[in-house]
């Protein structure tokens, strides 16, 4: 009994090697019977037999809109979402995904819009995919949600699409969604490495004076330094948002900072209302 169980357990490693070693030999063997099978079926009538599979390359599964959104949990199915052209199961969150739950409206399509927009009531799938025009901090929040499903649900495949095409190769949007990440990355970048350098001021407010913001030597991150600094506004790239900074004195004179309005240069304190 012993060399029989010890002779079946040699061939089922034996058997689990060559298929992971003739994974794709294997594939096109079930593509040829598949195709074969197609060729033959028929019914009583003679009529051809619709067979449907979906497009695989290799392990990953290569979805059209229509079929990922058979993947809606109903009637046993599992359930799947698209983000960013990418394709994950979230069978495991069912009290999150399932029907009439709170992330349902993502099941079965691509709407990585709203992953940042907050909009769940109108889906329309000619603009829910669309991120190009979305600000490069709303383009890093995206890229986190897509390392949250990365790391907490299984990854399935691509969405054919504006992501990826019909052979899985990503698409000149895809290309420039890349290139606009990369851009907001190295403006964050830059705007840490500032904030880090000039340390952000105490910021506090009231219904009397409005919002009052002033420098010590451990405002910002709360770190102890020598010096405490003069509040300063530092615009963001758009020149649109600031946020207060402390300043040195030697570094005042920099075009980058710029002065609050009716506060004299040289207040350890100003205030403004908005």
């Amino acid at each position: 009994m012993f060399g029989l169980s010890y002779r079946l357990a040699l061939i089922l490693i034996i058997v689990a090697v060559l298929a992971k070693v003739y994974q794709r030999q294997i594939v096109e063997i079930f593509e040829i019977a598949a195709a074969r099978y197609l060729d033959y079926a028929t019914t009583k009538d003679g009529e051809s037999v619709a067979v449907e599979f979906t497009e695989t390359r290799g392990s990953v599964l290569l979805l059209t809109p229509e079929e990922l959104a058979t993947y809606n949990g109903e009637q046993g199915r599992p359930i799947y979402l698209a983000l960013l052209g990418a394709v994950f199961d979230v069978s495991r969150g069912i009290k999150h995904y399932g029907p009439g739950c709170s992330y349902n409206f993502f099941v079965g399509r691509d709407a990585s819009v709203s992953f940042v927009t907050g909009e769940f009531e109108n889906y329309d799938p000619e603009t829910a995919d669309d991120v190009l025009s979305l600000k490069g901090s709303s383009l890093l929040e995206l890229a986190k949600w897509q390392q949250f499903y990365e790391k907490d649900y299984e990854y399935k495949g691509k969405l054919i699409g504006r992501f990826y095409d019909k052979n899985g190769k990503k698409t000149t949007y895809h290309q420039k969604y890349l290139a606009l990440l990369d851009q907001a990355e190295r403006a964050k970048a830059e705007i840490d490495e500032l904030r880090n350098k000039y340390p952000g001021c105490n910021i506090e407010w009231s219904e009397a004076k409005g919002t009052r913001v002033w420098c010590t030597p451990t405002s910002g991150d709360g770190k102890p330094r020598e010096w405490s600094g003069f509040p300063r506004k530092l615009y963001n790239r758009d020149n649109k948002n600031f946020h207060c900074a402390c300043v040195p004195e030697a570094e005042l004179d920099d075009p980058m900072f710029k002065s609050y309005d009716n506060c004299d240069p040289n207040a350890d304190e100003c205030f403004y209302r908005v």
